[in-house]
């Protein structure tokens, strides 16, 4: 089986790479920056085209977009060409190849009016990264077997990334001080393990929307609580702040996170607990010490 995964050189799409190559499958990664993967730019039609001409995938997983929440306020024009286009775009290449696509989407999708949401929950989006998020969803799922994945705070040990824990270790390191919300719930997801449950739910060739989410709901102060105590480090640095004290641009979902029963019925498991991923990231840390 050749894999296609856009956005290989991101979090998730590392995680993805890394596992498909432990699975011997054929695997080619995208990057908007080349480096050593094919290049793609979703807001590019001819290098969406081009990449798929050079994979011939059987499976895809579009892991890139623009996820920066308060960008994509400054600059919707941008965000709905990667977010929204993009998909459409990726979607009508996976039609022609005859492949599988597998879209990764948000809790976003919501306004955080009532969480946790399970995936018949209507959407309701409050910016302009959840409503382009939306449609892209929309995109990938009119193809035919398409899967959409909603996940959220994904997390990982991963130095390129500028993840929620990775600036918890900066933050802690340089003794900086570190806002963080504590009124905005959802359910931290750890990389590796969102990668594998993508990869056995494409292999069971599920389609539809499904939830794949971390376990534990929780705010964010308490999820930098957790992890500053798996590290070691003094929380001291932590600040914990209303959304609204923060100064963001974009509206976020408050009271988010999502359900994980038709997951857990689909693999026969959940996403381990947040303490057993931020011991095993806790390892990693003892070793660049």
């Amino acid at each position: 089986m050749k894999v296609l995964i856009i956005g290989a050189s991101g979090q998730v799409g590392g995680a993805l790479a890394s596992l498909c190559v432990r699975r011997r499958l054929e695997v080619y990664g995208t990057s908007r920056r080349g480096q050593g993967f094919l290049y793609l730019d979703l807001a590019d039609p001819s290098s969406v085209a081009g990449a798929f001409k050079a994979a011939a995938p059987d499976l895809v997983f579009l892991c890139s977009a623009m996820t920066n929440v308060d960008n994509c306020e400054r600059e919707p024009e941008l965000a709905r060409s990667v977010n929204a286009e993009g998909p459409a775009l990726a979607a009508e290449e996976c039609r022609k190849a005859g492949a599988k696509l597998v879209y990764f989407s948000t809790e976003y999708v919501f306004d955080g009016a009532s969480g946790p949401y399970g995936e018949d929950a209507p959407a309701c989006p409050v910016s302009v990264y959840g409503r382009t998020k939306l449609e892209g969803e929309k995109a990938a799922l009119a193809l035919d077997g398409a899967l959409a994945l909603r996940t959220t705070v994904v997390y990982s040990h991963n130095t390129a990334s500028k993840n929620f824990i990775m600036q918890l270790v900066s933050n802690s390191r340089s003794g900086a001080k570190m806002r963080v919300p504590s009124d905005q719930f959802s359910n931290p997801t750890y990389a590796p393990e969102l990668a594998a449950a993508a990869l056995d739910l494409a292999g069971l060739d599920a389609a539809g929307v499904y939830n794949v989410v971390g376990p534990d709901w929780m705010n964010r102060y308490d999820f930098a609580l957790k992890a500053c105590a798996a590290f070691g480090f003094d929380p001291a640095f932590l600040e914990p702040r209303l959304t609204s004290e923060l100064g963001q641009i974009a509206a976020r979902p408050l009271k988010a996170g999502l359900k994980t029963e038709k997951l857990a019925a689909k693999l026969g498991r959940r996403l381990p607990p947040v303490e057993d991923s931020l011991r095993k990231i806790a390892a990693i840390i003892k070793q660049y010490e």
